[in-house]
């Protein structure tokens, strides 16, 4: 019993400052959306368009950090200090060169990816220039992911919430005045414009403000030597095969990342076939299951550090205890949102847009996917703990299969060829978050991840 409750405790103090950090981040995505909302349906379409071709960027960074967690953590486990170090060093170096990599090449073919979808004109130009800046800030998003990774490695989660924390509020505060004209005035109230950059100025402020969150976590980082004394890296150098292993470890969760937003990006063409009322309701259901994430996001890093650092100590009787709350934890989460989203779907979708259409087409997306909380939300530890060691194919293959060659031709049959419209497509979706859990789960019981080496 005292083991049992010292594992939740564990858990519970590397959790919460990432559940802290991401519920700010999730507010501030939909206080986002909210603004963007009053400047018409068009606009909430460019932007949804927008965040799911950065959900597949923002899942390339999954690279450094999995690899980075996985790498760091074992080397924790072993009280290796100067080879977790080296492995912190190597993560701060790959995220800068994806960083402005990705940059340059998402700037450039930013109108060939908009325009595969064959969107309204309007929705398109106006989600082109979002993206341009968006993928400009890409460095300091990368930088910053690989520098959580070190301190999440080491058990600090503290530190890296702090500085989010400033940073969202530094976007709290200039993101209407980036978006709105001088003159603008909020709840009848409140002048809250200056700028008037449209969705352009959302963009714009959420690169300042990320540009600003990475300077202020180098200098605290610096100021404190967190998580590492940094002056002593000056003795470590670089070398191709660490790259190589964190390459190795974080690619697969990478592609696991990807793999349903990526094969979605595609199904988004069939989606934006039924009007820019079924791209605006598609995104504005996706922004509102953030909200999940918030309490999600907290145990999955607590699971994937803890499990690192058994690992490393060959501690493997609290590695598996570790998973098993983990599970009990968020299974149990599921089952609320399951029934929270589902009885409340259309008033989650009228928050953002009350255009009839809007709400005809994501009420019911939003029902399907609360079933899917019942399969996907156990799965969730359970590739985290398989991160974590480093087993990172597993779930990659997991996603692969549900998501390629499952439910993207499930979704179009049943959408067009059958008739089902666009619940056709929300249908095939459920189908693979189904199939996609049950293949982890099989996996995970086989226990291979307690022996990956890394």
């Amino acid at each position: 019993m005292l083991e049992e409750r010292g594992t939740y405790r564990r858990i519970w103090e590397i959790a919460w400052p990432v559940s802290v950090s991401t519920s700010t981040l999730t507010l501030l995505t939909l206080a986002n959306l909210f603004w963007i909302g009053h400047l018409g349906t068009a606009a909430v379409a460019a932007v949804s368009l927008a965040g799911n071709i950065l959900f597949i960027v923002f899942g390339i960074s999954d690279i450094v950090y999995t690899g980075a967690v996985a790498i760091i953590a074992r080397r924790v486990g072993e009280k290796n200090s100067h080879a977790a170090m080296a492995g912190a060093v190597h993560a701060l170096c790959l995220a800068a060169l994806l960083g402005v990599s990705i940059g340059i090449v998402g700037y450039l073919i930013v109108p060939a990816i908009v325009g595969f979808f064959d969107a309204a004109a309007e929705v398109s130009d106006t989600a082109i220039v979002y993206l341009r800046i968006m993928f400009a800030c890409q460095f300091f998003l990368y930088v910053g992911t690989a520098l959580r990774a070190a301190y999440q490695s080491v058990g600090n989660t503290r530190t890296p919430m702090f500085v989010n924390l400033v940073v969202v509020l530094l976007n709290a505060v200039i993101d209407p005045y980036f978006i709105f004209p001088a003159g603008h005035v909020a709840f009848g109230t409140f002048p809250l414009g200056w700028l008037g950059w449209g969705v352009a100025g959302g963009a714009v402020a959420a690169c300042v403000s990320s540009a600003a969150g990475m300077i202020l976590m180098l200098a605290v980082s610096a100021a404190t030597r967190q998580p590492f004394d940094w002056k002593a890296a000056r003795r470590i150098r670089l070398a191709p095969r660490e790259f190589l292993r964190m390459l190795r470890v974080g690619t697969p969760a990478s592609l696991t990342l990807i793999a349903r937003p990526l094969s979605t990006f595609l199904l988004l063409k069939v989606i934006a076939s039924f009007g820019t009322a079924a791209i605006a309701a598609f995104g504005i259901a996706l922004r509102s299951f953030s909200f999940n994430w918030i309490f999600y996001s907290g145990i999955n890093a607590a699971v994937a550090t803890l499990v690192g650092q058994n690992l490393g100590a060959r501690n493997l009787r609290q590695a598996e205890n570790v998973v098993r709350r983990g599970f009990l934890m968020t299974s149990v989460l599921g089952t609320v949102f399951c029934f929270v989203y589902f009885l409340w779907s259309q008033q989650l979708i009228l928050l953002f847009d009350s255009e009839p259409a809007v709400v005809a087409a994501g009420e019911p997306f939003v029902k399907l996917m609360a079933l899917g909380f019942l399969f996907n939300a156990p799965m969730l530890p359970l590739v985290s703990a398989m991160n974590g060691a480093g087993e990172t194919r597993v779930p990659m293959i997991a996603a692969f299969l549900a998501n390629w060659p499952l439910k993207l031709p499930l979704a179009y049959a049943l959408a067009l060829p059958l008739g089902y419209g666009i619940n056709g497509v929300w249908t095939g979706m459920l189908v693979s978050i189904v199939i996609e859990s049950l293949m982890v789960f099989a996996w995970y019981r086989r226990g291979t991840w307690k022996l990956k080496q890394v």
